[in-house]
């Protein structure tokens, strides 16, 4: 069924003819054959030429044009017959941008097509009003192109993107439920452990359990990262303006509130940044990693000293985490800077993963991350934000 608006562009075609008293239009007509007509531009761009004449009553279709409608070659085009080269579920889309075209208002679309045997293709159609010197609205002119080969392999993209969120969501379900199952297994390992008297034990067995307690207390931090991927997976990505400050001491509180709180000197500063445009969940989980390495990486020698500050330098802006814990030698930061999730020993590097994903993280924000340690002499993470 063709819309009403489509017989609307009829009658406005009409109401145009009173022109044909006035100064003879054909010079302003000529786009129709030769001035916005390039055969050269029209075959190397694969690009159909339309034109309607309220003048003349007539429409035209170029050689290209015909091409891509496949009609045959004694084919007259015409408004009356127009809306069949629109695939139904478009014909109003046409209609009401060329009605508004008519009216002089320019468009530029993707729009379903049809051949004159019926087939649908994709289009890409761009249509603009023409005036003659008086300024009156006296046709409307455009191209089209073939674009159904381009618009399937871009459907066929967001379909791989689609697949692909489907799988990253199945993904965060399974680490969510592998996560929540296996925390009670490491606890009671862990808690089995501890009530071992290894004042009983011969050396062998207590060898043995301090095994145990090592591999359990590594199966615990490895959940605890797979346990960040998952509650990362569902965060807010959109940036926000954050206070800094704010996100340190949500951190801090959370540790003090967590087994792992222990004495340490903790020093601030973000005076010189005090604000960061970033994802806030992001920007948490950096500087709660980054915390917690360092007071699991104490000194045994000495109190657990952490330097927290923010700065600037040449327009890009860096927070820095530094402690004074045992250090890293220079082949592990190596190792972990050039190393992918895969390559870690998880076994004998239960950091890797953790440092992996705020590497991920800081890249993902257009950042870097730089290492600068040595043993026995703490270790700084300088974190470029912007």
């Amino acid at each position: 069924m063709v819309p009403k608006s489509y017989y609307m562009l009829l009658k406005r075609r009409n109401r145009f003819s009173v022109f044909s008293s006035k100064k003879d239009t054909s010079n302003y007509i000529h786009f129709l054959c030769n001035s916005f007509r390039y055969d050269e531009i029209s075959n190397g761009t694969a690009s159909g030429y339309w034109g309607i004449d309220f003048i003349k009553k007539t429409s035209h279709l170029d050689v290209q044009a015909k091409k891509i409608l496949n009609t045959p070659s004694e084919y007259t085009p015409s408004l009356k017959n127009g809306y069949r080269f629109f695939d139904v579920k478009d014909l109003e889309k046409a209609t009401t941008l060329f009605t508004a075209c008519s009216q002089g208002k320019p468009f530029k679309t993707e729009i379903r097509m049809k051949t004159f045997q019926g087939k649908t293709f994709y289009a890409r159609a761009q249509g603009k009003a023409i005036r003659n010197e008086q300024g009156d609205i006296i046709g409307i002119r455009g191209v089209f192109q073939n674009i159904e080969s381009e618009k399937k392999q871009e459907l066929k993209l967001q379909n791989s993107i689609k697949y692909s969120q489907e799988h990253d969501k199945w993904l965060y379900q399974l680490s969510h439920v592998v996560s929540h199952n296996l925390h009670a297994h490491v606890c009671n390992l862990q808690l089995t452990s501890k009530l071992i008297d290894v004042e009983t034990l011969t050396q062998d067995q207590e060898e043995l359990v301090t095994n145990i307690k090592s591999i359990s207390s590594n199966l615990e931090t490895t959940l605890g990262h797979l346990s960040t991927i998952a509650t990362l997976h569902g965060v807010d990505r959109k940036l926000k303006h954050i206070v800094v400050e704010d996100i340190y001491k949500e951190v801090i509180q959370k540790i003090k509130d967590s087994a792992l709180n222990q004495r340490a000197l903790y020093y601030t500063e973000f005076s010189e940044v005090e604000v960061v445009k970033y994802i806030p969940a992001y920007l948490k989980n950096i500087l709660s990693h980054l915390i917690i390495n360092a007071l699991k990486n104490k000194h045994p020698e000495r109190e657990c000293e952490i330097n927290v500050f923010t700065y600037k330098e040449n327009g890009n802006i860096y927070l820095v985490v530094k402690d004074n814990g045992i250090g890293l030698s220079q082949h592990k930061i190596d190792y972990i800077l050039s190393r992918t999730p895969t390559s870690y020993s998880f076994d004998k590097d239960e950091s890797g993963l953790g440092l992996f994903l705020i590497k991920s993280q800081i890249a993902s924000m257009g950042g870097t991350l730089a290492i600068e340690s040595k043993l026995g002499k703490g270790a700084k993470f300088t974190i470029q934000l912007q």
